[in-house]
């Protein structure tokens, strides 16, 4: 990555945050409460079986009411369990399952047990990914927290099943931007989500 991109990308990492801060609890929920919404309300949603949703942390669309839609029209739920090395998406059975989950030092609930836990991309594949990120523009260009867990794990999902699942951003109105600088590894997202 040249010096230049990585600076830019570093600069509106530190703008996409003072925004998210500066949101207000009832706002981050109103928003959410859209989003959501239009993601359950959507045709891509309705036609999809094995759906990968991240698990929101503080500053992030909340992902909840779509994770119990999920579990409750009997889709397949996976999420994401992550640690310094790698991502891998593993399977959640069911609500009790999902909230029985561990916090982990961020607040988000991760499966401890993800070794024996069915991973996607070794079994049924995924038809959907919603993914995170601090800010987005509406043609799927994403800048995530910089570590790279999302664009690695699209490249490995790709050489495993020859095609990406397809990827849809949540977003609140304070993330969508005009560009975000990139590179050739930072992969474009099918479409992006926002109020």
């Amino acid at each position: 990555m040249s010096c230049a991109i990585f600076a830019a990308k570093k600069l509106l990492r530190k703008q996409l945050k003072d925004r998210l801060r500066q949101m207000t609890e009832a706002d981050k929920a109103k928003e959410s409460s859209i989003v959501a919404g239009k993601v359950l309300a959507s045709e891509k949603y309705s036609s999809c079986q094995n759906i990968c949703v991240y698990v929101s942390m503080s500053e992030e669309v909340c992902t909840r009411a779509i994770i119990t839609s999920i579990l409750e029209t009997k889709k397949s739920l996976f999420v994401p369990y992550f640690n310094k090395e790698e991502m891998v998406m593993v399977k959640i059975k069911d609500l009790e399952d999902y909230t029985s989950l561990p916090l982990d030092t961020y607040g988000v609930r991760q499966p401890t047990d993800y070794k024996v836990r069915e991973h996607a991309i070794s079994t049924t594949g995924l038809d959907l990914i919603l993914c995170p990120g601090l800010g987005f523009t509406k043609e799927g260009l994403r800048i995530g927290r910089g570590k790279g867990y999302y664009d690695n794990y699209l490249t490995k999902y790709e050489s495993r099943w020859g095609k990406q699942p397809y990827t849809i951003a949540l977003a609140y109105s304070v993330q969508m931007l005009d560009n975000v600088p990139t590179t050739d590894s930072d992969r474009t997202l099918d479409q992006v989500i926002a109020v």
